[in-house]
């Protein structure tokens, strides 16, 4: 049983509609021939479902009278009229009704248009409640989320305004990416995340230089997925700023080359005292193709002191030590240690470089 609201000003429908809601097994919980009174009897009285008469007596007509009470609670409203004419068509497609019945009403048809329109407004109200807890979770989240539709930015959480470096969202809001993703790094953007779109897949994470509002550039890791968003296939996007992590593996990679590419000993040791990693001075002065994968104290004449106590030892104590080795040409070498250790302080690695005098 569905309780229904009447507007309608012509007193014999109304008798006749309250005759088929009887028959249907509905409950017919008020009406009213003016538009501005049938709002705030609906508002009191919450209804299932409304019928409409568009042609009302009053400063508002039925079509005037839906949309206000849209603005004001959720409920089906069902058009009726004898009038066909293309313009008020139009004006009832427009105000998103739940249906239209021309008069003179069968019953049957009646019955059908309430229930029908009660479960397909039921269905939308549940998709505007996942959509809203959708929004509210992106819009919360810590994480930086924008959502793009044809390329296009279409919803960005709070966060997500710092990927662009803004405080502003008329900023970025139905702009293409495109006008913060670098021009070098874009068509690889698009690989990547087409590329994953396409066979139905998470979007790993990359890296890719963006642009902010004001044309300054960043490095962000990308990852994101493929959603519904406001009923249409959407990419959502998870941005997080790396432009210090890049920069600082630039710098490790200038202190390696500054470390492997001169004419000094050195030396990497894993936990074991496996040789990982040398350079070729040192290789051309032990006349060895290549040292890396052998045990250090092959490669030395005897073992010293300071080896064995890093074995047993805090190995942080050992931190900028100066040692001396003598390789297996007899040669006696002085080296600054250096000593990495795990999160727990267990010895990973041993860096070996030679000193200058």
């Amino acid at each position: 049983m569905r309780k229904i609201f009447i507007v309608e000003d012509d007193r014999f429908i109304t008798a006749i509609f309250t005759m088929f809601l009887r028959d249907l097994g509905h409950e017919l919980v008020g009406k009213s021939s003016l538009g501005r009174e049938a709002i705030e009897k609906c508002k009191e009285l919450k209804p299932d479902v409304v019928l409409m008469d568009i042609h009302l007596d009053g400063e508002l007509d039925g079509i005037q009278t839906a949309e206000m009470l849209k603005r004001e609670m959720e409920v089906p409203i069902i058009y009726i009229s004898s009038d066909t004419s293309s313009p008020v068509i139009e004006r009832a497609i427009v105000s998103n009704s739940y249906g239209y019945l021309v008069k003179p009403i069968n019953k049957k048809e009646l019955g059908i248009s309430i229930d029908l329109a009660f479960f397909k407004h039921r269905v939308d109200i549940e998709q505007k409640e996942r959509e809203q807890g959708y929004r509210e979770f992106i819009s919360n989240s810590p994480m930086p989320i924008v959502v793009l539709n044809n390329e296009k930015i279409t919803y960005l959480n709070k966060l997500g305004l710092d990927v662009f470096k803004t405080h502003y969202i008329e900023d970025v809001m139905g702009l293409p990416i495109k006008n913060f993703i670098a021009e070098s790094n874009y068509a690889e953007f698009c690989e990547v995340i087409n590329s994953s779109i396409s066979n139905d897949q998470i979007i790993k994470p990359f890296l890719t230089k963006m642009k902010t509002v004001h044309g300054d550039h960043y490095w962000a890791e990308v990852t994101g997925s493929m959603v519904n968003f406001n009923n249409h296939k959407s990419i959502q996007l998870i941005f997080r700023d790396v432009s210090e992590r890049k920069l600082s593996q630039t710098k490790n990679e200038a202190y390696e080359k500054a470390l492997f590419d001169r004419n000094n000993i050195c030396f990497v040791l894993d936990n074991k005292f496996n040789v990982i990693r040398s350079n070729t001075f040192t290789q051309k002065l032990l006349n060895k193709d290549n040292i890396v994968g052998t045990k250090f104290s092959s490669i030395i004449k005897s073992t010293p002191a300071w080896f064995s106590a890093l074995l047993n030892m805090d190995c942080q104590l050992h931190n900028g030590q100066a040692v001396k080795i003598t390789l297996c040409n007899g040669q006696v070498v002085k080296l600054m240690l250096h000593v990495i250790c795990s999160i727990n302080g267990n010895m990973e690695q041993v860096i070996l470089t030679e000193m200058c005098d």
